[in-house]
């Protein structure tokens, strides 16, 4: 996006230091979370339902993409588009107009030796594999994005402008 001469801020919900501005400070807002367990990250859904009223009243553009495991298998992709991000909207009160992009990406296990995951993740990601041992498989790292189909959402968010 900086390439293409956008100013880019970027904040991790995660971070306690983090002061982040409010959303009208910007012309959009891109926001993605993970999924753990079928769900959200807390960080991304709470932010999220924080900010749907000025979202909704300012028709602000926004793009909202999680990585889902489901989202990796092509024949579970709308299920996990209706289950983590249709329903999700609904919940927080999200109006799905034409400043709303949205899209489910697949993801990454990794059980590699190198892992970054912490023991707890290790373990139901281990448990995981276990129900489907060809996409989850212990000791390697399994990429599933499609950088593709990333790279046109983003083109498609930045067409907003």
């Amino acid at each position: 996006m900086e390439d293409r001469g956008f100013i880019v801020d970027i904040f991790n919900l995660r971070s306690k230091n983090s002061n982040i501005p409010t959303i009208l400070t910007y012309d959009g807002v891109l926001l993605g979370s993970g999924i753990r367990i079928g769900r959200w990250t807390k960080e991304a859904k709470k932010f999220l339902k924080k900010s749907v009223m000025t979202i909704n009243g300012q028709k602000l553009t926004i793009g909202i993409y999680l990585s889902s495991g489901e989202a990796s298998d092509p024949e579970k992709k709308s299920g996990a588009v209706n289950k983590l991000l249709i329903e999700v909207f609904n919940e927080v009160g999200l109006d799905i107009g034409d400043h709303v992009l949205y899209d489910a990406f697949g993801g990454v296990y990794d059980l590699s030796k190198t892992t970054n995951l912490n023991w707890i993740n290790k373990k139901m990601l281990s448990a995981a594999a276990q129900e489907d041992p060809e996409m989850i498989v212990p000791n390697e790292r399994r990429e599933y994005r499609d950088w593709n189909q990333i790279t046109e959402f983003l083109q498609n968010y930045i067409s907003k402008f």
